[in-house]
């Protein structure tokens, strides 16, 4: 994992008292949510007295809900509005009256939404003119550097110097329990139980629909089983896997009761996209299969946990693509090359379980 170097470290501040009361931001994106997760325990483990709250939009909020770091999670719907969020949560924060706001968005909305908060110290990213909205600036960095230490340069740049965990999504007994109980309605226990999650928004993300069937079809030489996952929008796609297949699907559930799902099975497999960070999130073993995004940044995952890694280093990635003539990058990963990760992945686990 590279190391940052920043184009424009400032000189070396003095020491911030400690927070009493600390807002941290990710507004959107829910796998980038699971990702700021350990921000959120490095300051609880520095500032084990203080007030941490939470603020996202509501779809990716609720991969903080139930974090033990996390004294209260605020959320909003987005909307058209001019103002940044609605008036009652701007109020809410503002009478919060938080010491620190940590902004790891970044985007205009996020800026002016802590900066209304009038906390003394905010920190964000140090992107245009923007940047003037807060007291601290993370710099822009050479390298490439996983997004869970990408988080943790908003620590650096107030001083405090922390190292990144994993991220873990905390769901309760009765969500795990429900989870558990839907996988077996749909795969009673037997053998291992391998969700595929077939979608993705941008095409050049999605691994052909046809080379996940054929995966599925080849699951029972391994002794496991294909459940088929998706999201929302992307029900032809589970569909068109689950009858080439003849693997059953999921249905669509609100995101914390699929999580509770994903929690049970075995293995998990999935496109590029937040089930890729839930999955680890929530203890599963991940086989992730990325095109046009780039490894060092979005799968910090190891496989000491059972987390498997496929793709490939061609001349043209990476770039970021959103749509692709040719996605050589998704076509060089054969069903082989992912029935061998699943292997692996399923090895692993095995012997993670067995009696010392």
């Amino acid at each position: 994992m590279a190391d940052a170097r920043p184009l424009d470290a400032p000189p070396a501040a003095p020491p911030l008292p400690a927070p009493a009361r600390v807002l941290v931001s990710r507004l959107r994106r829910i796998g980038d949510v699971i990702l700021a997760l350990p921000l959120v325990d490095a300051l609880r483990e520095r500032f084990p007295g203080a007030r941490i709250d939470f603020l996202a939009e509501e779809d990716p909020a609720q991969a903080a809900v139930g974090h033990p770091a996390i004294d209260r999670v605020l959320s909003f719907r987005p909307s058209p509005s001019p103002l940044p969020a609605p008036a009652a949560v701007l109020r809410e924060l503002r009478g919060a009256r938080y010491d620190w706001t940590i902004d790891l968005y970044g985007n205009s909305r996020s800026a002016m939404l802590l900066a209304l908060t009038g906390a003394q110290v905010r920190v964000g990213p140090a992107r245009r003119g923007r940047r003037h909205l807060y007291t601290h600036v993370v710099p822009p960095v050479r390298e490439p550097l996983s997004a869970i230490e990408h988080h943790l340069g908003a620590l650096r740049a107030l001083g405090i110097e922390t190292s990144g965990g994993a991220p873990r999504i905390h769901l309760t007994a009765d969500e795990a329990a429900r989870g558990r109980e839907r996988l077996d309605g749909l795969l009673p226990p037997g053998g291992a139980r391998v969700g595929l999650h077939v979608g993705n928004r941008w095409p050049a993300k999605r691994w052909h629909p046809e080379r996940f069937a054929a995966l599925a079809r080849a699951l029972p030489g391994l002794g496991a089983r294909a459940l088929v996952l998706g999201g929302p929008g992307e029900e032809g796609t589970v569909a068109e896997v689950a009858e080439r297949s003849g693997a059953p699907s999921l249905p669509r559930l609100p995101l914390r009761e699929y999580w509770g799902v994903l929690a049970a099975l075995d293995v998990l497999v999935t496109n590029d996209g937040s089930p890729l960070h839930a999955g680890p999130a929530l203890a599963v073993p991940t086989v992730g299969i990325l095109g046009p995004t780039v490894p060092e940044i979005w799968f910090p995952y190891g496989a000491d946990e059972g987390h498997q890694l496929l793709h490939r280093e061609i001349w043209c990635r990476p770039c970021h693509r959103h749509e692709c003539a040719r996605l050589d990058c998704l076509h060089w990963i054969g069903v082989g090359d992912a029935l061998a990760a699943v292997a692996r992945a399923l090895e692993r686990k095995e012997a993670r379980l067995a009696p010392a």
